[in-house]
């Protein structure tokens, strides 16, 4: 009984520490974003949307909520910083990303079954995690654009205007290509390396089973 609740204290440890890095990761990727935003006027989540939706629909459900959750928290902290108070609002920042991960990840799982026996490893594994990516993508700009009309008050709504138009012109087809084409690399890159430790874990395991036995 001590054994086994030891590993599960054990699993607890190694997910927290991973969500840590990840965040750590996506801020970054964030942080640099935004410096573009600021300084060359690009306006766009290229590289840590991507990484969002990957952490998202690489697991279980249980945990599809969580790279989204990541994204909002360092949009909010982001805009905590360089003072844009109306798009801290976590009712704006963090909210409608909650739902990225959650629709990426079911889109991914219903096409994950539906072409598991295709015979391409393309369209058995890659092809249902960028469709998952591109649904990830849409929830992201349309549910942060409705959050920011709701909760963002009259002083938003130019600024709004001016986003949508930005959004569906140049920045939402790029982030859409950005995520189709990244998301299933990152997934089986996360795949690989949780794969990695899954079998380091389960050879530790024999081995102190096996000494305590002995």
């Amino acid at each position: 009984m001590g054994f086994d609740g030891g590993f599960m204290k054990n699993d607890k440890a190694h997910f927290v520490a991973f969500v840590g890095v990840m965040f750590a990761l996506t801020f970054v990727l964030f942080m640099l974003e935004g410096a573009l935003s600021i300084t060359a006027g690009i306006s766009t989540c290229l590289l840590s949307l991507p990484v969002a939706i990957a952490l998202s629909i690489y697991g279980d459900w249980k945990k599809s909520f969580i790279g989204g959750t990541l994204l909002g928290v360092c949009s909010c902290i982001f805009c905590l910083i360089f003072g844009m108070a109306v798009y801290a609002n976590p009712l704006i920042s963090i909210i409608p990303r909650f739902f990225i991960g959650i629709t990426a990840y079911w889109t991914y799982f219903g096409f994950s079954k539906l072409l598991k026996n295709a015979k391409h490893k393309y369209l058995r594994e890659s092809l249902p995690a960028a469709l998952g990516a591109v649904v990830g993508t849409v929830t992201n700009t349309v549910l942060y654009i409705f959050a920011l009309n709701i909760f963002g008050g009259g002083d938003a709504m130019g600024a709004l205007t001016q986003l949508m138009e930005v959004v569906v012109a140049i920045y939402f087809p790029i982030e859409v290509v950005a995520s189709f084409v990244l998301v299933p690399l990152y997934v089986a890159a996360l795949k690989k390396v949780s794969g990695r430790f899954v079998e380091k874990k389960k050879h530790n395991s024999e081995e102190e089973l096996s000494s305590v036995e002995g």
